[in-house]
């Protein structure tokens, strides 16, 4: 069988797409993982080679020759590319600003489909209701107009203007606050939100939450969760915890959000809050993207 027909065995979406397949936490212990990336087990072996990590990645049951899996470690992950890449992985600058808080918060199994894990991270409209007392609060339930727009230069939507009241935007956060939110979807798979922080020092302009999405399947997710914040005195074990329980709190919404694919079609009627997941939707629809993506004729399976 040629290689070809080999990286064919593989979703056409994820062909050139830098996708997340572990946290370097997860190496502290051990030299090599086992883990999945749609439905296929792989093993990433982590080598130190003059005084550098370098991992390499071989999937178990496909014989693609190493030339085509390309692999780098970036931001605290392992990341790799099958195939020709479409673009270089995304630049997160704040990640190397010295005094920042560099926050990894684990990784979290849950049953849905990727898009719909990065729609959800998307949405304002839900904090109210899911982080209550957190994030939002009754009866300030109103998403203010945004502006979105796609950044053809390097193919990523951006939501600036975002602002949304929180009784408690962050761990240092002394009292409620409007907090201004920008959000950047990177890739597919990958989101990013910016986040001003009143409580901060000015070390960068703003907090960062990054959500990075290992498909283990088209309806099975590992959602890796990163934070770079300027707080400098939350504990460590504060800030972990902080983004836990939001992330707990979405958890059951997503898994029981039917179908778990997401549509792209007009099974779902968007609002006026919704102007970011519409753009992030129109994206896909350009992209010709289709892992994840709910068909109307389609019966699911869970896998």
């Amino acid at each position: 069988m040629s290689n070809q027909q080999h990286l064919s065995s593989l979703a056409p979406s994820l062909v050139g797409e830098w996708i997340v397949v572990a946290s370097e936490q997860e190496f502290v212990q051990q030299q090599q993982i086992k883990t999945r990336l749609d439905g296929h087990n792989l093993t990433i072996q982590q080598d130190i080679i003059h005084a550098e990590k370098v991992y390499q990645i071989r999937f178990d049951a496909l014989d693609i020759a190493p030339s085509d899996i390309a692999v780098q470690a970036a931001y605290g992950f392992v990341w790799l590319c099958i195939g020709t890449e479409k673009k270089p992985l995304f630049q997160l600058q704040e990640y190397d600003v010295a005094a920042a808080r560099r926050v990894p918060c684990g990784a979290y199994g849950v049953r849905t489909s990727p898009l719909r894990g990065i729609e959800n991270f998307l949405d304002m409209a839900h904090f109210p209701y899911v982080h209550t007392g957190i994030l939002g609060a009754e009866p300030e339930t109103a998403v203010k107009p945004y502006q979105v727009e796609w950044r053809e230069e390097v193919d990523e939507i951006w939501a600036t203007e975002c602002f949304f009241t929180q009784p408690l935007a962050a761990p240092s956060s002394p009292q409620p606050q409007e907090t201004e939110y920008v959000y950047r979807v990177a890739s597919p798979l990958n989101a990013i939100l910016y986040k001003v922080n009143t409580a901060a020092e000015g070390i960068i302009p703003a907090d960062v939450v990054c959500l990075f999405i290992q498909p283990l399947s088209e309806t099975h997710i590992r959602a890796h969760l990163l934070m770079i914040l300027d707080d400098q005195t939350s504990s460590m074990t504060d800030m972990v915890l902080f983004q836990q329980k939001i992330f707990t709190q979405d958890k059951p919404i997503l898994e029981n959000h039917l179908p778990l694919k997401l549509p792209l079609e007009k099974l779902e009627i968007p609002t006026k809050a919704d102007a970011l997941a519409t753009a992030y939707r129109k994206w896909l629809i350009a992209k010709n993207w289709s892992y994840g993506v709910h068909q109307n004729t389609q019966r699911e399976h869970v896998a």
